[in-house]
């Protein structure tokens, strides 16, 4: 379980506060609001990037202060809001890169490392793509394939900042639908940033708020795109 409490963020002042936010395993929350109110720096928080203003996160008990970078690379995977690939890397080598955090010394991956990075890419669908470079993919392609990598990082938690954001209707609905599935199947407690209220609403995603007044909130599904709307004035 990743719990927040009297939680305060901001770079040197805080923007935004809540007082108790909850993410359990199976669990697939929307994090929405307008752009600039902090979705960002929530997130970035609570992986450990930013350091708390104040209140704390724990991830099983645990305050986040007090996990190695190391140690909570085994507890939380992100996603980036679009993968862009890399020259000359080819696409199993780059879902590689989430078994980083298990590998020993010498940083050399284990045939087992690969079977679990090649699990990952049949997970979402995209095994067929392991040999082509990261360079080569279309958005959608490589969204998957981040998501891929995330997988392979085995963790309990996954974030996404706004994966969605360069991806056609048909892409950004078959994402939502493979995250729903992995939280269902894998137990993954995933917290997803997003703009797509058609489809928090259509996937009956639960939701954390991060209105103008700054003090964000848990909230249950919503029916209606304006009265979810009002809710972030």
């Amino acid at each position: 379980m990743l719990q927040a409490k009297q939680l305060h963020i901001g770079y040197t002042q805080s923007i935004a506060s809540a007082e108790s936010l909850t993410l359990n395993p199976g669990d697939l929350v929307a994090l929405v609001g307008r752009n600039g109110s902090g979705k960002s720096t929530l997130l970035q928080t609570l992986r450990g990037s930013l350091p708390i203003l104040s209140g704390s996160v724990c991830i099983d008990e645990k305050e986040l202060v007090h996990w190695s970078p190391q140690s909570l690379a085994t507890k939380i995977a992100w996603l980036n809001a679009h993968f862009s690939g890399v020259a000359q890397l080819l696409v199993l080598d780059y879902v590689l890169l989430g078994r980083t955090p298990y590998l020993g010394i010498l940083g050399s991956a284990r045939e087992a490392d690969v079977e679990v990075a090649q699990h990952a890419l049949k997970r979402v669908g995209a095994e067929h793509l392991s040999q082509k470079l990261t360079s080569s993919l279309s958005d959608g392609e490589r969204q998957l394939v981040a998501l891929a990598r995330a997988l392979a990082q085995d963790t309990p938690f996954i974030f996404l900042d706004e994966p969605t954001a360069f991806l056609d209707f048909y892409h950004r609905k078959q994402l939502f639908t493979l995250l729903k599935e992995l939280a269902t199947s894998e137990q993954k407690g995933i917290l997803l940033s997003t703009h797509d209220l058609d489809l928090v609403i259509a996937f009956q995603l639960p939701l954390w708020l991060v209105p103008q007044d700054g003090i964000i909130r848990a909230h249950e599904p919503m029916q209606g795109r304006e009265a979810l709307e009002a809710l972030l004035i």
